[in-house]
């Protein structure tokens, strides 16, 4: 089937959103009018790409939209329908679930997926954008929720996973690049045209480049983060945007554990659990694999997992975890890369006595950096045993909280060459125990 004839019979249909979603939706839209909230619509909408692909539909065809090709924020789209309008079409929206023989179970959960990733990437873009001082993003926000779901209607369609990536897969049926397939999809949904500058093809602005690096990011997490084309797409957004490439990793980190903490189907939580994955063979993400990943002996295993990529891939010489002891109030030794046999560290436990050096950084969630300077300035004011076995060198730490409750804490230094820990090592080490906290103990 041709690529316009394809898109043509999935204009025909009114798609399904997600079953969390409709719960939501239908709450709203049954409260009296006067409790009936434009932006708590609105946000729904931008939670869910379908949601928000049946909304902007309604508009997509409007000719004064057309001619000077702007894309409406989606309050203002509220705000135009009017709420009876509103309620009346969001009344008769279906929930998206699996149907045998039409939808597989495994088809619908790696829509789920990719339906998360767009909210990675929008939020992703929305946070790259504001590094540079940009603060006008919906549009940027709304084309990036978009951008997967001409994807995920070909996979729902076909009901089959795909045997190479996703976009890939249907630029090669149609024999077209994506760009194209997204253009179509404007044209004849169809959607507000002012979206063609974004997503469809044409000479590369800023913002479009942007996108692309931003979708180009979340969508291939799943392939390892460690892989030098990944890293390259986040350093040349780094350099678009004039920040240093830690602060453009850090917004793609912190996106991630959004997405997973508001989600919206099981899916939206793959993502950051693609973050977790250390460097080696690629498994896909599984629902009935990981939902090991709740209790904690899992957790025990993504600490130890941490430990060793600290050491061998941060290059970090000493890695030191201590897990709080709730009976004896003190943290012990649990884990330890880099100690002698002998060395007194392995037998000491750190008091957590009100006022030690422990007990005032346990008593948040934070991270601690001390250059050789401070480390002395340490020393002298705490008189701390730990202090004297750890040697002069410079030190970091950070707690580990699961949930509201200390769970333990991790130590990292370049003990035996004595040499400095740069930017780069510490936030990647900061990021590395952020991801840890997703995980429940």
């Amino acid at each position: 089937m041709e690529l316009a004839n394809w898109i043509k019979s999935i204009a025909e249909r009114r798609w399904p959103i997600l079953p969390n979603t409709l719960g939501e939706l239908k709450d709203i839209c049954a409260r009296h009018s006067d409790l009936i909230n434009f932006t708590d619509l609105a946000n729904l909408c931008l939670s869910d790409p379908f949601l928000l692909l049946d909304l902007v539909r309604v508009v997509g065809g409007s000719r004064a939209l057309q001619r000077n090709e702007s894309i409406p924020s989606v309050e203002q789209t509220l705000l135009l329908m009017g709420l009876e309008a509103v309620t009346n079409r969001f009344g008769r929206v279906a929930a998206l679930e699996a149907v045998p023989d039409k939808l597989d179970t495994e088809v619908l959960e790696a829509v789920e997926d990719w339906l998360g990733r767009s909210r990675v990437a929008a939020l992703l873009i929305k946070e790259w954008l504001s590094l540079q001082g940009d603060h006008k993003v919906e549009d940027c926000f709304v084309a990036a929720l978009l951008y997967n779901l001409p994807a995920c209607l070909f996979m729902m369609q076909r009901n089959q996973l795909p045997d190479r990536p996703l976009l890939q897969e249907m630029s090669n049926a149609f024999d077209c690049d994506y760009a194209q397939v997204l253009e179509q999809f404007i044209k004849l949904m169809p959607l507000p045209t002012g979206l063609n500058a974004l997503l469809g093809p044409g000479s590369p602005t800023k913002r479009r480049q942007l996108l692309r690096l931003a979708m180009a990011t979340a969508n291939s997490l799943e392939q390892g983060i460690w892989r030098s084309t990944w890293q390259v797409g986040v350093e040349a957004a780094a350099k678009l945007i004039g920040c240093a490439p830690h602060l453009a990793h850090q917004a793609v980190v912190h996106a991630a554990l959004s997405v997973a903490r508001h989600p919206r189907a099981v899916g939206y939580m793959y993502p950051v659990r693609s973050l977790l994955m250390l460097e080696g063979e690629y498994k896909r993400p599984s629902l009935q694999k990981t939902a090991a990943l709740s209790d904690a002996e899992q957790m025990e295993k993504a600490i130890r997992e941490s430990i060793r990529h600290l050491a061998n891939d941060l290059k970090f010489e000493r890695v030191l975890y201590y897990r709080y002891d709730q009976d004896a109030h003190a943290l012990k030794l649990r884990y330890q890369l880099g100690l002698g046999d002998s060395h007194p560290l392995r037998k000491l436990a750190l008091g957590l006595e009100p006022g030690s050096f422990f007990a005032v950084l346990t008593s948040k969630p934070q991270s601690f950096h001390a250059p050789a300077l401070v480390r002395q300035q340490l020393e002298r004011r705490y008189e701390d045993l730990f202090f004297e076995h750890v040697g002069d060198n410079e030190f970091a730490l950070i707690t580990l909280f699961v949930g509201h409750a200390l769970s333990g804490v991790f130590y990292v230094d370049n003990g035996h060459s004595g040499q400095a820990i740069d930017e780069d090592s510490y936030h990647r080490f900061k990021d590395l125990v952020a991801r840890l906290t997703l995980l429940p103990q």
